[in-house]
């Protein structure tokens, strides 16, 4: 018996994989620990739905998060709304992507060479993307388990984006501004 996963030959087959998993009606993505469960952590329930649809229009989202502003555990907690995935460089797609610029959002395609922080408790970064090298074998450590076609596809034509609504605690505008770029 096959799997979406290992069977998958391009990045559409990797969305569609994708979205299945986040939605709980496929197997859990190799790399990934585990069952897509955060969203009750974090409060990304409501983002299911655009995640998935992302997913299956082309941009394979690797990672997610809302923003959030407030106190927990005697510390003031700060998130900014943030997708990062990967888009076929001849897909349409990639242009609606990163014309959410247009719109205030940032847009970081490749890895940026500066850190970007996403999440900090007290004003003191916890989480983020950038600042550091991703090594020549990132995506297979990322990927693995996948089809080596769509492997091959994810690092000849995958482009990756990170897209940020930089006000702290602000989201209400990035996910609206997702859905309308996938249709």
């Amino acid at each position: 018996m096959g799997s979406v996963w290992r069977d998958a030959r391009s990045i559409a087959d990797l969305g569609h994989a994708m979205a299945l998993w986040m939605e709980g009606r496929g197997p859990d993505w190799p790399g990934y620990h585990g069952p897509f469960g955060q969203e009750e952590e974090n409060g990304a329930r409501h983002l299911i739905p655009t995640l998935a649809a992302a997913n299956r229009a082309g941009f394979v989202t690797t990672g997610s998060q809302p923003a959030s502003d407030g106190y927990w555990g005697g510390a003031r907690w700060r998130q900014r709304a943030h997708v990062d995935g990967v888009v076929h460089d001849r897909s349409p797609l990639l242009g609606r992507l990163t014309a959410l610029e247009r719109q205030g959002f940032q847009v970081y395609r490749g890895w940026p060479k500066e850190g970007v922080v996403i999440t900090d408790r007290d004003g003191e970064p916890q989480t983020g993307f950038g600042g550091f090298r991703l090594g020549r074998d990132h995506a297979a450590r990322e990927w693995h388990g996948i089809g080596r076609h769509a492997l091959r596809e994810l690092k000849d034509h995958g482009v990756r984006l990170n897209i940020v609504d930089m006000t702290w605690g602000r989201d209400d505008r990035l996910w609206p501004a997702l859905a309308n770029a996938i249709r």
